[in-house]
């Protein structure tokens, strides 16, 4: 086929779901014949016949207060050079800092940008240090991407109303949740009456998913027959593992309790475990919950909307700021012969929705927004 070639950008590779997407929907993209360019740092951990890495010569390292200067002025530059040379009419972009980089690197040339929200960069921003000047700058980021992306993409539909209310731009946002990558595994079946009950967390280490209420809950349920597992990095910048690992010790549960960073075989860990709980305070589409899902793992997760629209059953659900409710069910849990497959049956029940061909929705996207010539 002849297709029109793509350009996207990205910095460099970080852990976590926003960068297992970006690939994958490359990926998707060189599968289906079109040529994608990405603008980077250093060279991604992504391939595919048609995936041509374009690598700036940045002279500020990482922790210079020039870098995030100076990769914005190389990359908008390199953005409208390669644009030109290879007629590139499509930017394919996450996130609405990437897509004020393309709209700049485009402007005169009749470029459709397409952007991909993950996740709500207002939110987070309070959660971080300068939370206020976070909070401004991102809100002007997404005001522009809104205003000037041909089509914004959501991963839910929480987040596309939330945005839709702030900035404006209901006629270009639809939403393509994540889906459901994974397959059955054969897990154990626990025996409470024998079995150290193994529960799992898999997510970034970051005030954001709320970890430490987790930590919080276990504290105080009323067995013992039980370790926690947390497979993630710190990425927050502050330290926040080492806070929760001061709790646990205070707490006289950190022989419970495993930090165990990334790990290139989640799925040989989760294979182990009898529980998934998810406690996060927010979410675009939670990639970790949905494989978990997948592999026929028994799910718990935060009542927020964004989760509500994956597991709809409040027996999988906890307010994510009220320990009693989650105290609850973990000593049901515990306790209780049957409430796994109880819970079990559940979380399969919401499955249905989050199985579908994810990559042809991501081709289907980009082939709409061609400009024909």
């Amino acid at each position: 086929m002849s297709a029109t070639p793509i350009l996207s950008a990205y910095y460099r590779h970080k852990q976590g779901g926003f960068t297992t997407r970006l690939y994958r929907a490359w990926q998707a993209l060189d599968a289906a014949g079109y040529t994608v360019f990405y603008i980077a740092a250093e060279p991604l951990p992504v391939t595919g016949k048609h995936i041509r890495p374009i690598i700036l010569p940045m002279r500020s390292k990482a922790s210079s207060v020039w870098y995030w200067p100076e990769f914005c002025w190389r990359a908008v530059r390199e953005m409208r050079r390669l644009t030109r040379e290879h007629q590139i009419t499509q930017h394919f972009i996450f996130s609405f800092f990437y897509a004020v980089l393309s709209i700049l690197s485009s402007m005169g040339l009749g470029v459709r940008t397409l952007t991909f929200i993950r996740g709500d960069d207002v939110f987070d921003s309070r959660k971080k240090r300068f939370a206020g000047l976070r909070i401004a700058f991102h809100r002007v980021l997404e005001k522009l991407g809104m205003r000037y992306s041909y089509r914004v993409i959501t991963t839910s539909e929480t987040m596309r109303a939330i945005i839709n209310q702030r900035s404006g731009g209901n006629t270009k946002t639809v939403c393509l949740p994540n889906h459901i990558v994974t397959q059955p595994l054969a897990l154990p079946r626990p025996d409470i009456r024998h079995d150290i009950l193994r529960i799992a967390t898999v997510s970034v280490v970051t005030p954001r998913k709320n970890i430490q209420f987790m930590l919080e809950a276990l504290s105080q349920v009323s067995s013992t027959n039980w370790e926690y597992l947390v497979i993630g990095g710190d990425t927050s910048g502050v330290g926040y593992q080492a806070q929760l690992q001061a709790f646990i010790d205070k707490a006289g549960i950190a022989d419970k309790v495993s930090f165990l960073g990334w790990q290139s075989d989640v799925a040989s860990i989760l294979q182990t475990c009898h529980l998934f709980v998810f406690p996060t305070l927010h979410e675009g589409s939670p990639n970790a919950l949905l494989e978990a899902m997948g592999y026929g793992l028994p799910c718990l997760a935060s009542d927020i909307p964004e989760i509500r629209e994956v597991l709809p059953d409040r027996e999988l659900l906890f307010p994510p700021n009220q320990h009693a409710v989650l105290i609850n069910k973990l000593n049901k849990f515990l306790q209780l012969p049957g409430y796994a497959t109880v819970l079990r049956s559940k979380t399969a029940a919401c499955q249905a929705r989050y199985r579908f061909d994810w990559n042809q929705h991501i081709v289907d996207l980009v082939a709409a927004a061609t400009v024909r010539t």
